[in-house]
């Protein structure tokens, strides 16, 4: 039964493309539908014909599942409703598509069922990342495909060495008997390169940057996250070497990856250099407390899916994403209040949501340079905007219902673990967000800083399978 929360969906998807004078009332009964489901069904595992683990597809619906289901069709339902007048039915008959194929890999505990919504999700997203046939979009949502291909062999390279070993496909069995290392360096590379990081993923910039309203929030809230959330089932079987040299590798691309976010000027691929610095820290957050994942998917779906909701409006408001040709545009009180609320988040600075996530992983204080460069682009980008004075829009109603579950959330935290707080820390990190504005301030008219592009096709395979070697060379 639980199969029904992928299959609703999906079968929504369907009706809707017949019934497109429906659209709208499809949707809502689709997600009302899905909504009631999660909240009734029992949690358990089942394999599908009452076949054994090892021969059928298992699925499983533990309460992470469940509050990873919930929240993302909420904030998928939010995203339906900003961009429901923008589109006609074909278009959100692949919404619904792809919102039962992620429902249904979160569910999944088969390697190649795993692969098959991870695919099916790739190739409705292409469609939707330029389903206005835009020619920058379509070149864009192409490089995504092109490397979603590429990585899914990998991927796929890999389980067929697992399966050639173990004689199943059933991710629990492999992980009580240990992943064979090559097989899993193989799955590593393509499941990095899917997920976001710096240097592997050359299709992100692009294709956070062009995509249509209200594709970017998803992509960058939940797409990315889906290849981690494997990383994040096979982490048990992670040798320490591979663990090791991942946390170094996520170090480094979340320091460079902040970097290339301060050289941006366009205001959505700004972003996206940002969502490749979080995608680092989730690579953390995986390898040093796993258990912490599914709260930092929850936490960073919502804060830079509605980073981007924001910078979607700007853009369809002023007619540009050039941050340049945006100096002194003018936003709303609760708009100003928003991104910096949200920035604020992303950065992690005390008491922010992030900061938790830094302060339970006990982090190299080489990555505190991470704040610094944070500091730089935050002024860089709350700069350019002139705020109108006592002006509230109350557009973004449903944001301040996530601020205020944030600020109780994290108030309840710190009230629990006040005597581990290190105050000398917190010092640290607002002393080095505040050189960082200073040091903007000073050299932002005396330097032209550029922005560079390293994401050409032959770069990008380069970078894949230079770390597929070393990834090779950590088991020897």
């Amino acid at each position: 039964m639980i199969l029904l929360v992928s299959l609703i969906p999906i079968s929504f998807g369907i009706l809707t493309y017949i019934f497109k004078r429906k659209t709208t009332i499809l949707v809502t009964i689709s997600y009302i539908l899905t909504f009631l489901f999660l909240a009734i069904f029992q949690e358990g595992s089942f394999v599908i014909g009452n076949y054994s683990a090892l021969k059928g597809i298992e699925f499983t619906f533990d309460f992470t599942i469940k509050f990873l289901l919930i929240l993302f069709n909420v904030f998928s339902l939010i995203t339906f409703f900003r961009i429901y007048k923008n589109y006609d039915h074909v278009f959100f008959s692949l919404w619904l598509l792809l919102t039962g194929s992620v429902n249904g890999f979160f569910m999944s505990r088969d390697f190649f069922n795993i692969y098959v919504h991870l695919e099916l999700a790739s190739i409705l997203t292409f469609l939707l990342l330029s389903y206005d046939k835009n020619e920058i979009r379509i070149w864009a949502a192409l490089k995504y495909m092109m490397m979603s291909l590429v990585a899914l062999n990998f991927y796929l390279i890999g389980v067929g060495i697992l399966y050639s070993n173990s004689g199943t496909l059933n991710l629990n069995y492999n992980l009580l008997n240990g992943i064979n290392t090559f097989a899993f360096s193989f799955i590593l590379t393509g499941l990095l390169t899917k997920g976001g990081l710096f240097f592997l993923s050359g299709w992100l910039p692009d294709a956070h940057t062009e995509a249509v309203k209200g594709i970017s929030p998803i992509l960058s809230g939940m797409i990315v996250k889906l290849p981690l959330f494997i990383i994040y089932l096979l982490t048990p079987s992670l040798p320490n070497e591979l663990k090791n040299f991942l946390y170094y590798f996520a170090v480094i691309t979340a320091i460079l990856a902040s970097i290339f976010t301060l050289l941006q000027y366009d205001i959505k691929k700004f972003m996206a250099y940002s969502t490749m610095t979080q995608m680092s820290y989730g690579l953390m957050v995986i390898l040093l407390q796993p258990s912490l994942f599914p709260y930092f998917i929850v936490f960073h779906m919502f804060t830079k899916g509605f980073l981007f909701m924001i910078a979607e409006d700007i853009y369809e408001k002023n007619g540009t994403k050039n941050l340049k040709e945006l100096q002194d545009s003018q936003i709303s009180l609760d708009t100003f209040f928003l991104l910096f609320f949200l920035l604020m988040n992303l950065g992690g600075l005390f008491p922010f949501s992030l900061y938790i996530f830094k302060d339970n992983l006990s982090l190299s204080y080489f990555l505190e340079i991470n704040i610094f460069i944070f500091g730089m682009y935050f002024y860089k980008l709350l700069s350019t905007f002139k705020v109108k004075k006592k002006k509230f829009e109350y557009k973004y109603w449903y944001m301040f219902f996530f601020a205020i579950l944030n600020v109780v959330y994290i108030t309840y935290y710190f009230a629990t673990i006040t005597s581990n707080l290190s105050i000398l820390k917190i010092l640290t990190g607002y002393l080095l967000f505040a050189a960082g504005i200073l040091s903007f301030l000073l050299l932002r008219k005396k330097v032209a800083l550029p922005s560079i592009d390293i994401y050409s096709f032959e770069n990008s395979f380069i970078y894949q399978i230079s770390f597929l070697l070393f990834a090779l060379l950590m088991e020897m």
